[in-house]
């Protein structure tokens, strides 16, 4: 008989959505704005692994690999949302959407205006991808980073050298990195301390991106936060049990180890006070004005996976966020 136990539940998270995790998918929720029928129009199913939002698009990854695209659509960014299975994550632009395929190369499709498409990378052996303000990032097999896209606040030009970076995210021009120590990089716009006040250190976990600020998880489980305060976007929940954080334009997500949700930041749609307060989660996104999650299904006890879980090395999944309409 298959359970969830907390146990469990942590391996689930822990995996990032990828791998294992892919064949134990979920169902998807939604709160907070419904503006362009980001709620209205989210997929029934219950194999959905990973969700991403930026703007008002939001995409899901199936157990197979396909991707769910509905919301705003104003470039494309939804209905030229590629078919076909195998795509291993995904990612979302503020008008657009990016995925990896199966060989690591890069899937970009909606707005073009500053070559998000058109300039993409090509070549597979690709290992994570984060849409940004009109511009994508992208980490190559040795760690290094590439972006492409707009590039006014230096979130292009000013782009770390060096390897070993194994996590990026960005929301509107703010653009961050994990690197195999877990100490993280910033760079990119910097109007309230998000990028000058990251963090110094080792042995964060995971990063995530607001509009104005970020988030990261420690070592010991706990968050912290950076950049502008408004909302009390700063004022993180207490506590050591967090396993994974996400970022909307405003508000903040994370999860903790039984699965629970807990929300802060700007609640004008009930994006905080509309999260659920029930169930159990084994993924979280924020979007604008809204949050999104995906239940966890019963997976089985570590001991019957542990050989499949021998040699994956998994990177772990950050989220991705929004920035205002054109």
């Amino acid at each position: 008989m298959t359970r969830i136990t907390v146990k469990t539940l942590a391996v689930f998270i822990a995996v990032g959505l990828t791998g294992i995790a892919h064949a134990y998918g979920g169902s998807i929720v939604g709160w907070g704005s419904n503006s362009d029928d980001q709620l209205a129009d989210i997929p029934t199913g219950s194999d959905y692994t990973t969700v991403a939002s930026n703007y008002a698009n939001v995409y899901a990854l199936t157990t197979s690999g396909s991707i769910a695209a509905w919301g705003y659509d104003s470039d494309g960014q939804v209905s030229n949302t590629p078919t076909g299975l195998g795509f291993q994550s995904i990612a979302a632009g503020n008008f657009n959407g990016f995925a990896l395929a199966a060989n690591g190369s890069i899937a970009a499709w909606g707005d073009n205006t500053y070559g998000q498409i058109s300039n993409k990378p090509t070549g597979p052996g690709y290992t994570a991808v984060a849409g940004g303000y009109y511009a994508g990032f992208a980490l190559t097999s040795d760690g290094s980073i590439v972006g492409w896209g707009r590039h006014d606040s230096g979130q292009l030009t000013n782009i770390p050298t060096g390897t070993g970076y194994t996590k990026i995210a960005s929301n509107y021009a703010n653009v961050y990195a994990l690197t195999t120590s877990g100490s993280i990089a910033a760079w990119g716009y910097d109007s309230d301390g998000q990028v000058s006040n990251t963090p110094t250190g080792l042995g964060f976990q995971s990063i995530a991106a607001g509009e104005l600020n970020a988030f990261a998880l420690a070592a010991d489980g706990s968050i912290a936060a950076w950049g502008d305060s408004t909302y009390g976007l700063l004022d993180v929940p207490t506590g050591n049990d967090f396993v994974a954080i996400a970022a909307g334009n405003y508000s903040a997500y994370a999860l903790r180890l039984d699965g629970s949700i807990a929300a802060w930041g700007y609640d004008g749609d009930m994006e905080v006070t509309g999260t659920p307060s029930s169930g159990v989660y084994g993924a979280v996104a924020g979007g604008y004005a809204a949050g999104f999650a995906i239940t966890a299904a019963a997976v089985p006890e570590p001991s019957t996976y542990a050989m499949a879980l021998a040699g994956l090395a998994c990177g772990g999944s950050v989220v991705f966020r929004r920035r205002s309409a054109r």
